[in-house]
């Protein structure tokens, strides 16, 4: 099933998209809603493409971005260009925050620290509030949900969002806890938080693995296009193999 029929479903069924901020009032009400959460993990064009996509179906996500990843700059020209554009299509933003860049034994205190220092950066370069954090790599710790590991901010793996809602993930391109518009919780309009992750989804199904394969191969190419661009060295090597 591909994303836009997913949407579709679920505006079918009268379900509203909201931000988090938004769904412990909704909660309080019983109201029907969802929570369209993606964890941008490697591609900042996939997540473009999903946000255009969103906005033309009128409906919004919360797009988590890593600071700490070799895959991709949100502070490049590139970079920014892409995330400006997704928040001027009315989406939310969210610290995708990598637990593996810190030492295994950081504490709740240390954790919200780092996490603090880092929506910071994102809020100043941005203009936009975060208020929100999404775990990449999660560790131990982070899967008991204390309250604590981010504080002020919330964070995704809090119980409210992961029991009192009904979750569901695409990690590692499928989905961990069942399929969302199959499942009593869907059929019943309880309320849902569904990550995904836009790098899994295509129009046909394509196997997890050879989706990365495609992806090496973009990343070999664009960082090739960007040595050209910066270095006449390689510039001129590189045209003379072209031709």
């Amino acid at each position: 099933m591909n994303y836009r029929h997913q949407i579709h479903q679920l505006l079918a069924h009268d379900y509203l998209f909201v931000s988090f901020p938004e769904a412990p009032l909704l909660l309080n009400k019983q109201q029907r809603f969802v929570i369209m959460r993606h964890d941008i993990d490697f591609d900042l064009k996939r997540a473009l493409f999903f946000a255009e996509m969103e906005a033309e179906l009128g409906v919004k996500s919360t797009y988590f971005f890593l600071l700490r990843t070799d895959h991709y700059n949100v502070f490049s020209r590139e970079g920014t260009d892409i995330v400006n554009r997704i928040l001027g299509l009315g989406h939310d933003m969210g610290l995708h925050f990598d637990c593996a860049a810190y030492d295994e034994d950081a504490d709740e205190r240390s954790l919200a620290s780092a996490c603090r220092f880092e929506a910071l950066m994102l809020e100043n370069w941005f203009k936009y509030p975060v208020s929100i954090v999404s775990y990449h790599r999660p560790n131990q710790l982070v899967m008991t949900g204390d309250a604590a590991l981010s504080y002020p901010l919330l964070h995704t793996y809090m119980k409210i969002f992961t029991k009192d809602i009904q979750y569901y993930s695409d990690s590692r391109g499928q989905w961990q806890f069942g399929f969302p518009s199959e499942s009593d919780a869907f059929m019943q309009g309880q309320p849902m938080h569904i990550l995904v992750h836009p790098i899994w989804w295509h129009e046909q199904p394509v196997p997890p693995y050879q989706t990365l394969l495609s992806y090496v191969d973009t990343q070999v190419e664009s960082l090739e296009r960007s040595i050209a661009r910066n270095c006449v060295v390689y510039r001129n090597g590189w045209l003379k193999e072209e031709l």
